[in-house]
């Protein structure tokens, strides 16, 4: 058993990883989990076909899976009991990286030797698993690892557990999760529910009509249930709900919607759940600007920015367009709705969704071009390039009062973020790169066009709560000191950049930024720059433990570095690296500055 010291580091591990959602390497802006995921769902398929791919030699990625979830090393140390607690009340920050917490709970599902920790495990599969996204992650990190050990990963604590989940909901709710989400991560709820074992027969009526609906379809759903107790309400809404198209014309063996129905349907979610998500609406009647029109006004705030591009790529947004000017204004009307703003958004989301509206990139299908055949190794033979895709930007006319209106919703959006009550310093690099260039995203790939400059604003934004929290202050560093940003309640991004660009530049100083925080007794210092270098982190790392050695405190440093990528990053309690920027970058800012890990 571990000493006392090394179990709380082993902990602190733990909690780290469910707020960034990366491993131990800190590799920020690659998300380590969706990575092998996608990568185990590219071996299952070439397996499949025959094609024989192979686990790599140098990491396996299932076990870069378990040691970054931690979940094997604590229960080592002899902390199994802690962890079921520490999952279920991350599970109420809104902070949390969900898809760490499912990983997580899946890996203490599988630590045979702990049998409590499995029995609590599955019994907190419904509290965790909210969605059908998340349940159905948990089964593939299941049969991920059971597959790894040689098993089929279908015991009675796993059937049991998902036999809970589906008993759980109430009815109607199950109803509008198996059509909303029919399927995540390469699994059905048919799936589900055969590998299971479920009977029907055992459960309650309700249950029984929805997974029934599930397996054989509403009309032979309709046949069996019609006529019995308390089902017709349910047989209606499946009806509404049914993501099969009910036309009796379909053409050349696509499905075909009625533009009615889908209205109809619309309206049926809107009002007995009080919200409507893109989910329940057919991607093909997204075409229709009679379709939009009457949802857009229903849909959850998270869809309504979700939205933007989704009308963008119909062509709906154009400002030339006069037929769609009513369509257009009623999204201006609905991005500026007080429900919007007061919603889980974060400017950093609303940034994206505006720059993916501004500057939209599609994929061009690229293969072998004659006369450009790579030759192999050696010399002889001539390879062909390999089919693949490359970005390329599409111009477009974007419609101001729609940027207008997203520029107002990333503003409100941040007033609205809980203020902090720690005393905190946010000090920006003001200098010409932070403008000329384009922070790394993460992706390789259509990058976008987000500079320096708007990442840094949006996270100065998101940390003082809109220039509405006291203990938050914002300085840039200016000549050779600082200069203080003021932040009026209410100030939009390109206010806060100009800002930026009418004070004085200076060098990026950590150490003055350290002296600032003992002198206003802040508790933690962020700095925002366009790049970090190996020994500028080396000497920050070593300059804020004489620091905080010197003064007798725990004064916690950020560095972000929002174009750098591939550094080796030190592993202290008090110092968080940061490379690149993403919509969750703010949050696991302030998570850290707040003492969530």
């Amino acid at each position: 058993m571990a000493n006392p010291n090394e179990a709380d580091a082993t902990l602190g591990r733990l909690k780290k990883f469910l707020v960034t959602g990366n491993n131990s390497s800190e590799c920020y802006g690659v998300h380590i989990i969706r990575d092998v995921v996608n990568w185990y769902q590219g071996f299952e398929r070439s397996q499949h076909k025959g094609q024989g791919m192979q686990l790599p030699k140098t990491t396996d990625p299932i076990e870069l899976l378990l040691d970054s979830s931690v979940i094997p090393k604590m229960v080592e140390e002899g902390k199994a009991d802690t962890i079921i607690d520490t999952l279920r009340s991350y599970n109420q920050l809104s902070c949390v990286d969900k898809e760490a917490l499912v990983l997580c709970l899946a890996v203490a599902s599988k630590q045979s030797d702990q049998k409590k920790l499995v029995t609590d495990s599955h019994s907190a599969v419904r509290e965790l698993c909210t969605n059908t996204h998340l349940f159905f992650l948990f089964i593939h990190f299941s049969k991920m690892i059971s597959k790894k050990s040689g098993h089929s990963g279908w015991g009675r604590g796993l059937r049991r557990a998902v036999s809970e989940w589906y008993l759980s909901w109430e009815p109607q709710r199950l109803a509008l999760e198996v059509t909303r989400h029919s399927s995540a991560h390469g699994w059905t709820h048919r799936d589900v529910i055969r590998l299971a074992h479920l009977k029907l027969k055992d459960m309650p009526l309700g249950t029984q009509v929805v997974l029934h609906y599930v397996f054989l379809g509403l009309e032979k759903t309709k046949d069996k249930y019609t006529g019995q107790d308390n089902t017709s309400e349910l047989l209606e809404l499946l009806q509404a709900l049914d993501r099969h198209p009910h036309s009796s014309a379909p053409q050349a063996g696509e499905p075909t919607w009625d533009n009615d129905q889908v209205i109809s349907k619309a309206g049926k979610v809107h009002d007995q759940f009080g919200g409507l998500s893109l989910h329940d609406v057919p991607s093909q009647s997204l075409k229709s600007q009679e379709v939009w029109s009457h949802v857009l006004d229903k849909l959850e705030a998270e869809s309504v920015v979700a939205s933007v591009n989704r009308l963008a790529r119909g062509n709906f947004l154009n400002p030339s367009s006069e037929p769609c000017h009513a369509l257009q204004a009623k999204l201006v009307d609905r991005l500026s709705q007080e429900d919007v703003a007061a919603s889980a958004t974060t400017p950093a989301q609303v940034l994206m969704a505006l720059h993916a509206y501004e500057h939209p990139t599609r994929f061009i299908a690229v293969g072998a071009v004659k006369g450009q055949d790579k030759r192999a190794k050696g010399g002889a033979a001539k390879v062909a390039r390999p089919p693949g895709k490359v970005s390329s930007r599409r111009t477009t006319k974007t419609n101001p009062k729609v940027v207008e209106a997203l520029h107002a919703l990333l503003a409100a959006s941040a007033t609205n973020i809980e203020k902090t009550t720690r005393r905190l310093g946010i000090f920006v690099d003001v200098r010409a790169t932070m403008g000329t260039s384009h922070v790394w995203t993460g992706n390789p790939v259509g990058k976008g066009e987000v500079t320096g400059y708007e990442g840094a604003a949006a996270t100065v934004l998101s940390l003082a709560s809109g220039g509405t929290s006291p203990a938050a202050t914002a300085l840039a560093f200016s000549g050779t000191t600082f200069s203080e940003l003021k932040l009026t309640e209410g100030i939009t991004l390109p206010q806060l950049i100009d800002k930026f660009k009418e004070t004085v530049i200076g060098e990026v100083n950590i150490e003055r930024a350290l002296k600032w925080a003992q002198e206003q007794q802040a508790e933690t210092v962020v700095v925002l720059t366009h790049r970090l270098e190996q020994s500028v982190i080396t000497a920050a790392t070593e300059g804020l433990q004489r620091h905080n050695e010197t003064n007798k405190t725990q004064t916690r440093l950020v560095l972000c570095g929002l174009c750098s990528r591939h550094l080796s990053v030190p592993h202290t309690n008090n110092l968080l690296v940061v490379l690149g920027f993403q919509q969750r970058t703010p949050t696991v800012i302030r998570a850290f500055h707040e003492r969530h890990f």
